[in-house]
Protein backbone atom coordinates (compact mmCIF):
# COMPACT_ATOMS: atom_id res chain seq x y z
CA UNK A 1 0.00 0.00 0.00
CA UNK A 2 2.92 2.39 0.64
CA UNK A 3 4.00 2.01 -2.56
CA UNK A 4 0.47 3.51 -4.06
CA UNK A 5 0.77 6.79 -1.76
CA UNK A 6 3.49 8.54 -3.71
CA UNK A 7 1.80 8.08 -7.11
CA UNK A 8 -1.73 9.07 -5.54
CA UNK A 9 -0.40 11.93 -4.38
CA UNK A 10 1.44 12.74 -7.52
CA UNK A 11 -1.87 12.76 -8.88
CA UNK A 12 -3.77 14.72 -6.57
CA UNK A 13 -1.35 17.16 -7.12
CA UNK A 14 -1.49 17.29 -10.69
CA UNK A 15 -4.89 17.06 -10.86
CA UNK A 16 -5.29 19.96 -8.55
CA UNK A 17 -2.81 22.00 -10.87
CA UNK A 18 -4.77 21.09 -14.10
CA UNK A 19 -7.85 22.85 -12.02
CA UNK A 20 -6.10 26.03 -11.17
CA UNK A 21 -4.96 26.27 -14.46
CA UNK A 22 -7.36 25.76 -16.44
CA UNK A 23 -9.58 28.37 -13.73
CA UNK A 24 -6.59 30.88 -14.16
CA UNK A 25 -7.09 31.05 -18.15
CA UNK A 26 -11.19 30.65 -17.67
CA UNK A 27 -11.45 33.50 -15.29
CA UNK A 28 -8.93 35.46 -16.93
CA UNK A 29 -11.02 34.96 -20.40
CA UNK A 30 -14.37 34.92 -18.85
CA UNK A 31 -14.60 36.75 -15.85
CA UNK A 32 -17.51 35.67 -13.73
CA UNK A 33 -19.33 34.01 -16.40
CA UNK A 34 -16.43 30.96 -16.30
CA UNK A 35 -18.75 27.88 -15.08
CA UNK A 36 -17.43 25.21 -12.64
CA UNK A 37 -18.79 22.70 -15.55
CA UNK A 38 -16.53 24.39 -18.14
CA UNK A 39 -13.39 24.72 -16.16
CA UNK A 40 -13.94 20.69 -14.81
CA UNK A 41 -13.57 20.12 -18.75
CA UNK A 42 -10.88 22.01 -19.50
CA UNK A 43 -8.86 20.56 -16.46
CA UNK A 44 -10.02 17.02 -17.52
CA UNK A 45 -12.03 16.32 -14.53
CA UNK A 46 -15.00 15.54 -13.63
CA UNK A 47 -17.46 18.39 -11.56
CA UNK A 48 -17.10 16.07 -9.01
CA UNK A 49 -13.41 15.74 -9.32
CA UNK A 50 -13.07 19.57 -9.70
CA UNK A 51 -15.62 19.73 -6.05
CA UNK A 52 -13.03 17.14 -4.09
CA UNK A 53 -9.88 19.45 -4.41
CA UNK A 54 -11.89 22.91 -4.39
CA UNK A 55 -16.03 22.56 -2.14
CA UNK A 56 -16.99 26.09 -3.84
CA UNK A 57 -16.52 28.72 -6.64
CA UNK A 58 -15.73 30.73 -3.97
CA UNK A 59 -12.23 28.35 -2.57
CA UNK A 60 -11.79 27.67 -6.61
CA UNK A 61 -11.60 31.33 -6.75
CA UNK A 62 -9.19 31.84 -3.60
CA UNK A 63 -7.23 28.76 -4.52
CA UNK A 64 -6.52 30.40 -8.26
CA UNK A 65 -5.69 33.66 -6.26
CA UNK A 66 -2.94 31.93 -3.62
CA UNK A 67 -1.77 30.23 -6.40
CA UNK A 68 -0.68 33.29 -8.70
CA UNK A 69 0.15 35.10 -5.39
CA UNK A 70 3.33 31.68 -4.59
CA UNK A 71 3.96 31.84 -8.31
CA UNK A 72 5.16 35.56 -8.37
CA UNK A 73 6.62 34.88 -4.70
CA UNK A 74 8.24 31.97 -5.88
CA UNK A 75 9.91 33.73 -9.50
CA UNK A 76 11.18 36.57 -8.14
CA UNK A 77 13.09 34.60 -5.14
CA UNK A 78 14.40 32.42 -7.75
CA UNK A 79 16.18 35.33 -9.81
CA UNK A 80 18.17 36.42 -6.62
CA UNK A 81 21.44 35.92 -7.53
CA UNK A 82 23.15 34.91 -4.38
CA UNK A 83 26.50 36.03 -5.48
CA UNK A 84 25.57 39.27 -5.04
CA UNK A 85 27.41 40.74 -1.66
CA UNK A 86 25.29 44.11 -1.08
CA UNK A 87 22.03 45.48 -0.07
CA UNK A 88 19.60 45.16 -2.76
CA UNK A 89 19.66 41.31 -3.98
CA UNK A 90 15.52 40.75 -3.87
CA UNK A 91 14.79 44.23 -5.74
CA UNK A 92 17.77 43.65 -8.40
CA UNK A 93 15.73 40.50 -8.61
CA UNK A 94 12.52 41.76 -9.09
CA UNK A 95 13.92 44.31 -11.50
CA UNK A 96 15.33 41.81 -13.53
CA UNK A 97 12.15 39.04 -13.16
CA UNK A 98 9.52 41.66 -14.32
CA UNK A 99 11.71 43.53 -16.80
CA UNK A 100 13.91 40.46 -18.30
CA UNK A 101 13.01 38.40 -21.57
CA UNK A 102 10.40 36.22 -19.68
CA UNK A 103 7.04 38.05 -19.01
CA UNK A 104 5.54 35.06 -17.21
CA UNK A 105 5.64 37.56 -14.27
CA UNK A 106 3.72 40.31 -16.68
CA UNK A 107 0.89 37.75 -17.12
CA UNK A 108 0.79 37.19 -13.29
CA UNK A 109 2.22 40.30 -12.34
CA UNK A 110 -1.46 42.00 -10.83
CA UNK A 111 -3.32 39.65 -8.54
CA UNK A 112 -6.18 41.99 -8.51
CA UNK A 113 -6.47 41.61 -12.35
CA UNK A 114 -8.36 38.32 -11.62
CA UNK A 115 -10.62 40.01 -8.66
CA UNK A 116 -11.26 42.94 -10.87
CA UNK A 117 -12.21 40.60 -13.52
CA UNK A 118 -14.54 38.65 -10.84
CA UNK A 119 -15.55 42.25 -9.32
CA UNK A 120 -12.91 42.23 -6.26
CA UNK A 121 -15.12 39.53 -4.37
CA UNK A 122 -13.81 40.21 -0.92
CA UNK A 123 -12.15 36.75 -0.15
CA UNK A 124 -8.91 37.95 -1.78
CA UNK A 125 -8.89 40.91 0.87
CA UNK A 126 -7.11 39.68 3.28
CA UNK A 127 -4.67 37.39 0.86
CA UNK A 128 -3.30 40.20 -0.89
CA UNK A 129 -3.37 42.16 2.38
CA UNK A 130 -0.66 39.25 3.37
CA UNK A 131 0.78 39.22 0.56
CA UNK A 132 1.47 43.00 0.61
CA UNK A 133 3.22 42.96 4.01
CA UNK A 134 5.33 39.92 3.10
CA UNK A 135 6.37 41.42 0.30
CA UNK A 136 7.09 44.67 2.55
CA UNK A 137 8.79 42.64 5.26
CA UNK A 138 11.50 40.95 2.30
CA UNK A 139 11.93 44.48 0.63
CA UNK A 140 12.27 46.04 3.93
CA UNK A 141 14.84 43.57 4.85
CA UNK A 142 17.03 43.95 1.23
CA UNK A 143 19.01 47.07 2.88
CA UNK A 144 17.57 49.66 0.53
CA UNK A 145 16.27 52.37 1.65
CA UNK A 146 12.01 52.10 1.91
CA UNK A 147 10.82 55.36 -0.37
CA UNK A 148 13.88 54.28 -2.98
CA UNK A 149 12.06 50.46 -2.64
CA UNK A 150 8.58 51.82 -3.00
CA UNK A 151 9.73 53.97 -6.25
CA UNK A 152 11.89 51.02 -8.26
CA UNK A 153 9.16 48.20 -6.83
CA UNK A 154 6.38 50.45 -8.63
CA UNK A 155 8.35 51.25 -11.89
CA UNK A 156 9.07 47.98 -12.28
CA UNK A 157 5.62 46.73 -12.26
CA UNK A 158 4.47 49.24 -14.34
CA UNK A 159 7.08 48.47 -17.38
CA UNK A 160 5.96 44.88 -16.67
CA UNK A 161 2.27 45.87 -17.02
CA UNK A 162 3.01 48.20 -20.41
CA UNK A 163 5.38 45.32 -21.74
CA UNK A 164 2.83 44.17 -24.20
CA UNK A 165 1.17 48.01 -25.09
CA UNK A 166 2.29 50.67 -27.93
CA UNK A 167 3.73 52.65 -25.58
CA UNK A 168 6.85 50.77 -24.11
CA UNK A 169 9.29 49.79 -27.06
CA UNK A 170 11.97 47.03 -26.59
CA UNK A 171 14.91 49.51 -26.23
CA UNK A 172 12.70 51.72 -23.76
CA UNK A 173 12.17 48.54 -21.21
CA UNK A 174 15.66 47.90 -21.65
CA UNK A 175 16.95 51.85 -20.74
CA UNK A 176 14.80 52.10 -18.02
CA UNK A 177 15.52 48.29 -16.23
CA UNK A 178 18.78 49.45 -16.61
CA UNK A 179 17.86 52.36 -15.14
CA UNK A 180 16.39 50.90 -12.46
CA UNK A 181 19.21 48.70 -11.81
CA UNK A 182 21.51 51.22 -11.31
CA UNK A 183 19.44 53.43 -8.46
CA UNK A 184 20.12 50.14 -6.45
CA UNK A 185 23.38 51.39 -6.16
CA UNK A 186 22.78 54.59 -5.48
CA UNK A 187 22.71 54.42 -2.11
Amino acid sequence: MAANEPTATRDKERTRRAILVAAEKMFSERGSKASLADIATSAGVTQSGLRHHFHSREALLFGVAEDIVQRYWTEIHNMVDLSENRPGKLMRAYIRALTGADDLLSTILDPTSLSAALGHPEIFDDLFRRDAARWRAALAADGLPMDLVLVIQHAAEGLAMARKSPYLTEADLQAARTKLLAMTDDI
